[in-house]
């Protein structure tokens, strides 16, 4: 029997949201598998902070970015 690891180990958060205002969230997130704990000021920020820990953690840098343009296509 193959036993397979989780390749998303490291990818686990907890979101608290405390408030909304200016048409965004506030409040805590928390990196569960390092207790790290940061508050966050919008959605836009919150998500930052995942794509770092995602990055930092399992190595995603090969990921396209935006000015990668000559491996994008446009349709």
């Amino acid at each position: 029997m193959k036993v397979v690891k989780n390749q998303f180990i490291g990818a686990n958060f907890l979101v608290s949201i405390y408030r909304t205002e200016n048409h965004s969230f506030q409040g805590v997130i928390e990196w569960l598998d390092t207790g790290k704990k940061i508050h966050f000021r919008s959605e836009r920020e919150m998500l930052n902070l995942i794509e770092s820990a995602l990055t930092e953690q399992m190595n995603l840098c090969d990921l396209r970015k935006w000015e990668d343009t000559k491996s994008i296509t446009v349709v």
